[in-house]
């Protein structure tokens, strides 16, 4: 594997302390590039201090605000975000909520206005802490949300408004027929998992043309279609990312989530039982070990 067409990536770090210790041993191990840090979960201020502690083993490793609207209460005041938020400021939106606010003209200035508002006050929390660096800071989010047209016209207002300094946005595009004709990519296929990867990798033109426009880096991706089951299928399609990458100038960035969480960690923050479900998933320990193993 040629390191410098991969960034091997870890999302979720920052949900639970369980979840970080395996994140933290596999930066402290050399397996990761880079993680992403979700901002608005109780955790957060601890597994700052947790991976801060550990930067000279890890000081390597790039980090990424990881934007979260699906789960944990927000950043902004919940009175800033009334479409988003309960009178709690617990998150109520869905991926479908936001997909489908894309396509109605009367509700979009308003929504738009809240989510630039809460992916401001994400990214600042992380770049006060100290996690993220103000003079490059990088950007994806819980379940690629930021990939509809939306909330990436919020995304690209919060960087113009507040003059954030950015390198790396994430561009989803996971293309489908990287993985047709190989045996390994067709197996154990999740039909949810192609659906995703049809309507992120539509999306995700807009995301380049923006990139391109900034100077900033596009990639490819891989990780939404074997998402929640990266495992060593994923060796027989790395050549073909590789070539591809190596072609069009591009890194390929693969995601895992391989830290796992302990149900005696669920608090009151995780509403959603399908999420529940993926954050205690053993095919999270599967991921570890294929991203130890790479």
């Amino acid at each position: 594997m040629n390191s410098q067409s991969f960034d091997i990536h870890a999302d979720d770090y920052a949900l639970s302390e369980s979840s970080d210790n395996d994140i933290i041993e596999l930066c402290k191990r050399g397996k990761l590039n880079s993680i992403s840090v979700i901002p608005n979960l109780r955790i957060f201020d601890s597994s700052v201090q947790k991976f801060l502690d550990t930067k000279k083993e890890c000081q390597s490793i790039k980090v990424s605000v990881h934007l979260n609207f699906m789960e944990g209460k927000c950043c902004s005041h919940a009175s800033e975000l009334p479409s988003l938020v309960d009178s709690d400021g617990y998150f109520t939106v869905s991926w479908g909520k936001l997909f489908l606010w894309n396509y109605i003209p009367i509700l979009r200035r308003k929504i738009k206005r809240q989510l630039s508002a809460e992916i401001t006050a994400q990214i600042s929390k992380c770049v006060a802490a100290g996690i993220v660096d103000a003079g490059a800071i990088r950007i994806d989010s819980h379940q690629h949300p930021h990939m509809i047209p939306l909330v990436f016209e919020a995304l690209a207002n919060s960087i113009h408004q507040n003059d954030f300094k950015v390198e790396y946005i994430r561009n989803t595009c996971d293309p489908i027929h990287f993985y047709l004709g190989k045996k390994d990519g067709m197996k154990d296929l999740s039909i949810s998992n192609v659906i995703k990867c049809l309507i992120l990798n539509f999306y995700s033109g807009k995301v380049s043309r923006y990139l391109r426009k900034n100077n900033l880096e596009n990639s490819y991706l891989c990780g939404v279609y074997f998402s929640g089951k990266m495992d060593e299928r994923i060796r027989s399609v790395m050549p073909v990312f590789e070539a591809k990458s190596t072609a069009k100038k591009r890194r390929t960035e693969l995601l895992f989530h391989p830290g796992l969480m302990q149900k005696n960690e669920l608090t009151d923050e995780f509403r959603k039982t399908g999420f529940n479900e993926f954050h205690l998933s053993s095919n999270r320990k599967l991921e570890f070990n294929t991203c130890n193993s790479l």
